[in-house]
């Protein structure tokens, strides 16, 4: 078992699931060639890093001597400007805009995988509610960037890099059964201008599921008409009456609601019998 203290770093692609077959390997190349021009000018090499592909996602495990400055300052402001490149003569649609999210924690090789809390939790960070709404919010943003409350209080509000702490904001993550905070920021945009209130949070109850229309319930109203020949009766939600003196059948409409009409006993004028 190998075991370390080292920097997290996870980015997910907005919008892959919605491309079709031949946008998202192109997708997949630009995300490639993009984290690895912006790692070149900040001077890591990428090489060196654990990298689990998944697709839309790259999920890293970085050296345990990177320096952690290099990474979150660097490493963030040249990603920020090669995602500029690459989107400056591409449609919305076909957009790379990233989701990036950072921790420094330990990391233990597993069978399949790296397991253990803060592993799970720059996924959570990455996942979460914020940075999503953050990219809706920000079409002229690429990128949306989230550190652990742990590395932005030790590195960005320590005053150890060239990053401003203002600049950050602090954002509530809930996933599944995770409850934190972290701080998050848009390189090329105001994060405290978006409106995060109107963000659901994400979570197991309701993740997925079609919002559910409440039910009303209405009282009973007895509606009864009278109608000769092909007269039609339209009139709901109160007593209607069509006068004629030759009707030949009288309907009663008994209950008649939002949940549909039930008919009564049919009354024939000439026998006076029910029908």
């Amino acid at each position: 078992m190998s075991f370390q203290r080292s920097l997290l770093v996870c980015c997910d692609l907005k919008s892959y699931g919605s491309a079709d077959d031949l946008l998202q390997r192109e997708l997949q190349e630009l995300l490639v060639r993009t984290l690895d021009r912006a790692g070149e000018a900040a001077g890591l090499d990428r090489s060196a890093w654990r990298r689990q592909a998944k697709g839309d996602e790259e999920w890293a495990v970085l050296p345990a001597a990177t320096p952690e400055g290099d990474v979150v300052d660097r490493y963030v402001r040249a990603l920020d400007v090669e995602l500029g490149k690459t989107n400056r003569y591409r449609v919305p649609e076909a957009r790379l805009r990233l989701r990036m999210a950072i921790h420094f924690g330990t990391t233990v090789e597993g069978a399949n995988g790296y397991p253990g809390q803060d592993a799970v939790l720059v996924s959570r960070l990455l996942n979460s509610e914020p940075p999503h709404a953050a990219l809706e919010q920000s079409p002229g943003s690429d990128l949306v960037v989230v550190l652990s409350d742990t590395l932005f209080t030790s590195l960005v509000a320590a005053r150890y890099t060239t990053l401003r702490p203002e600049d950050f904001r602090p954002v509530d993550v809930r996933v599944k059964d995770f409850r934190g905070r972290a701080w998050m920021w848009l390189p090329s945009g105001d994060v405290h201008s978006l409106d995060l209130d109107a963000a659901p949070a994400a979570g197991p109850a309701g993740a997925g599921e079609a919002p559910v229309s409440p039910v009303v319930t209405a009282p009973s109203v007895n509606q009864y008409a009278v109608a000769s020949g092909a007269s039609t009766v339209i009139q709901a939600g109160g007593d209607a009456h069509v006068p004629t003196q030759k009707a030949d059948v009288i309907q009663n409409f008994d209950r008649n609601d939002q949940r549909g009409s039930h008919f009564g006993p049919v009354y024939r004028k000439d026998t006076d019998e029910r029908a």
